[in-house]
């Protein structure tokens, strides 16, 4: 057939270029694990700017439609229909990880998001921004024509050993490695301990980029239930005596979706059973930033880094944009972590990290948390107001963070596909679990979840005589 590079012109154009290539993908004239266009060469085939492919390029590596190999470019990975009735396929839309993070991507204004994973812009905006990055600017001769140090900005990592000694996790800088974000943290963690087979446990409900991303990387996904005290203690020893897991991912603080917290006697049963069954921990802290008590009960206070890494990073709470985490090993594995980095992507960027740095020790970062915080509280005021409206139960042991993990008393996999036609953006229960089970929740964002949505929801379970 013949080929057109014309985009899109309705769509943003990184959101275009996403959909010339997913389009070509699925007319097999790019099939699988065959090299796309280098970045480029699709700069000028598409005459947009190299940053928009790049940008374009990483929303489908994260959608599991492309694979980045370094020093050889992207791939098209087969997309993997497992456990699922053909024809089912055919008479409905899927709604899985990819449709939901590409969604995401498409523009959609944060009043018609309430699956969004992000807080809008408004609320983490930052005025002293761009004070911070004119302040770096004026060194930059000092390190922007260099690597850097593979472990990262020294005194960022110097922070964040400061930042734990406080909360009671004691590490030191030489165990901390910046990432691009904490998804890079567990793509590098899983790629030390695991594998192709080998089995991770992760909650359920739980982020859903993890077990897709996981799933997709050849590992088996199994899931533990998690209530508002953390995983339930009998599935996971069951678990890991079936299966012998070699990982456990998590959140401790404002777990994702639930936004709760973990009980310290559910953990030190948990630390007692990956001590029995050799396992370790991979704690995603990434929400706990949002909570205006600083001092809840994480793994790494109980463990003090035997059996935990644990990773922070400042995408969903200072700006999405710079993709900077950190990771905290295990002394044993800290070689190891070092050696996978300097092999991927040999250093992190600099200057993002002195960015952060610089906001992060004059005040700035605590004062937009404490901003976000009390937003987040009054938010999550007027949820609770505005479900007993719609007949709707706001869930107990809720902590204010971005999320609720609401019972529809519905299919929510249907309601979010009406939803979508409505024009509403929402994050069906089925997601947060790897086996994709049928599920009566949905995540809401309380800062995207407007007034107007819920009227929508509450009449929509009316007419659709759904839900208890």
């Amino acid at each position: 057939m013949n080929d057109t590079y014309t985009l899109n012109p309705n769509i943003s154009k990184t959101a275009a270029v996403v959909e010339w290539i997913q389009q070509r993908i699925d007319r097999q004239i790019y099939q699988p694990y065959q090299r796309v266009p280098s970045v480029r060469k699709l700069t000028t085939m598409l005459d947009v700017s190299s940053f928009t492919v790049t940008q374009a390029y990483e929303q489908l590596v994260a959608t599991n439609v492309l694979v980045a190999k370094p020093n050889s470019g992207y791939y098209v990975l087969p997309q993997i229909t497992q456990h699922r009735n053909i024809e089912v396929l055919v008479k409905e839309p899927m709604v899985d990880t990819n449709w939901l993070v590409q969604q995401m991507f498409n523009d959609i204004p944060d009043y018609r998001a309430p699956g969004s994973g992000e807080l809008p812009v408004e609320w983490v905006k930052n005025d002293r921004m761009q004070w911070a990055v004119r302040q770096v600017n004026q060194d930059i001769d000092s390190f922007i024509y260099n690597y850097g140090e593979t472990q990262g900005y020294l005194p960022l990592r110097e922070q964040l050993t400061q930042y734990l000694d406080l909360l009671g996790i004691h590490t030191s800088v030489d165990n901390i490695v910046t990432t691009t974000g904490v998804s890079q943290a567990i793509l590098t963690v899983t790629q030390l301990l695991l594998e192709a087979g080998d089995t991770v446990v992760v909650d359920s409900p739980g982020w859903y980029w993890t077990s897709s991303t996981l799933q997709q990387q050849g590992y088996q996904v199994v899931s533990v239930a998690r209530d508002h005290q953390g995983p339930n203690i009998e599935q996971m020893k069951q678990v890991l005596e079936q299966y012998r897991p070699k990982l456990y991912i998590t959140n401790s603080v404002l777990h994702n979706p639930t936004s709760y917290n973990l009980h310290p006697a559910r953990a030190h049963q948990v630390l007692n059973l990956m001590h029995e069954y050799d396992t370790y921990i991979f704690e995603d802290d990434l929400y706990a930033a949002f909570l205006a008590d600083d001092k809840p009960l994480r793994y790494a206070n109980i463990d003090q880094f035997e059996r935990v890494f644990y990773a922070t990073g400042f995408s969903k709470s200072m700006a999405s944009g710079w993709r900077i985490g950190m990771l905290v090993s295990p002394d044993n594995f800290i070689n190891q972590v070092l050696k996978l980095k300097t092999l991927s992507n040999m250093t992190s960027p600099e200057f993002g990290e002195r960015v952060i740095h610089k906001l992060w020790t004059q005040g700035e970062y605590r004062r937009q948390l404490r901003k976000v915080q009390q937003k987040l509280y009054l938010a999550h005021q007027h949820m609770r107001e505005a479900l007993s409206i719609i007949g709707l139960s706001y869930p107990e042991h809720t902590h204010p963070g971005i999320f609720v993990w609401l019972d529809t008393g519905a299919d929510s996999g249907k309601l979010a596909m009406d939803a979508y036609k409505d024009g509403w953006l929402v994050a069906p229960g089925q997601l947060f679990n790897p086996r994709a089970q049928a599920s009566t929740y949905m995540r809401l964002n309380v800062a995207t979840t407007s007034d107007e949505f819920l009227e929508w929801l509450g009449n929509y379970l009316i007419v659709n005589s759904t839900h208890i």
